[in-house]
């Protein structure tokens, strides 16, 4: 086992969701002054997660109408941002659920077995009173689901990008 290489995905989740997070404020960014008028920009700065994905949905789909797209590759991209929507609240949600955990080293005789995650917060299960904890061993194949997940993000909002900047009027 190579702690240094778990280590490193877990460097690598994060920064590639802080990318995505970066590229949807791109996209609101870009709606709000496609003349890059007002630069570097002020609005959305202060918003992240779940709020942040919110004012710039509501932004793209005010926008989508403007950029005069075939009717089925418009209703695409509105269905397509919804169910992105899901997806991007489960990203930020592993995401947090992996910066706010305690990192546990498994050693015996010196060496190290295993890397265990585990969150600080214990819940209570309400049906039957037991404790709850919210544990992993984490390996290098750790976080695949995610980066799956979040490769899949980034080419869905490229796409919203790049027919933004080809498609909506500068005015």
């Amino acid at each position: 086992m190579d702690e240094a290489k778990i280590y490193q995905r877990i460097g690598e989740f994060v920064v590639c969701f802080q990318w995505i997070e970066n590229r949807i404020r791109e996209i609101g960014w870009f709606i709000l002054d496609p003349g890059r008028k007002d630069w570097p920009p002020m609005p959305l700065r202060k918003l992240s997660g779940a709020a942040l994905f919110s004012e710039v949905e509501k932004l793209f789909l005010t926008a989508l109408p403007n950029c005069r797209l075939d009717s089925e590759l418009e209703h695409e991209f509105k269905t397509s941002f919804a169910n992105n929507a899901l997806l991007f609240e489960g990203v930020r949600r592993a995401r947090n659920k992996i910066l706010h955990s305690a990192f546990i080293e498994l050693k015996a005789g010196g060496e190290l077995h295993g890397l265990l995650r585990s969150n600080p917060r214990v819940t209570v299960d309400a049906e039957t009173g037991e404790l709850l904890f919210d544990q992993e061993t984490l390996s290098e194949q750790s976080f695949q689901q995610e980066f799956e997940e979040m490769a899949s993000l980034a080419f869905f909002f490229n796409r919203c990008y790049i027919q933004l900047i080809a498609r909506l009027p500068q005015s």
